[in-house]
């Protein structure tokens, strides 16, 4: 598995992530955990990455998590995936 750290400052917080990969069949798929839920980021039918949880990931109730953050999360896993492809 190649695990990594992605560091990223989100509306003046700062963050510090393992991202862990996990390899299924055909894709890999990237677990991270975000306050304190479990997300898995996955590929969806366009290519993108999307987010999933147990629970309600976004939207309204008590415990989602901010979209700017996931968007952000999922952008950083985009660019050390590039970066590994150039290397």
């Amino acid at each position: 598995m190649d695990n990594f750290l992605l560091k990223l400052v989100h509306k003046g917080k700062p963050h510090i992530l393992e991202i862990r990969t996990w390899y299924q069949q055909y894709k890999a798929v990237y677990k991270v955990v975000v306050e304190g839920q479990e997300i898995t980021f996955e590929q969806d039918e366009e290519g993108n990455l999307r987010a999933l949880g147990a629970a309600p990931v976004y939207g309204t109730t008590p415990h989602t998590i901010d979209t700017g953050l996931l968007q952000q999360i999922a952008a950083g896993i985009e660019a050390h995936e590039a970066g590994k492809e150039d290397a």
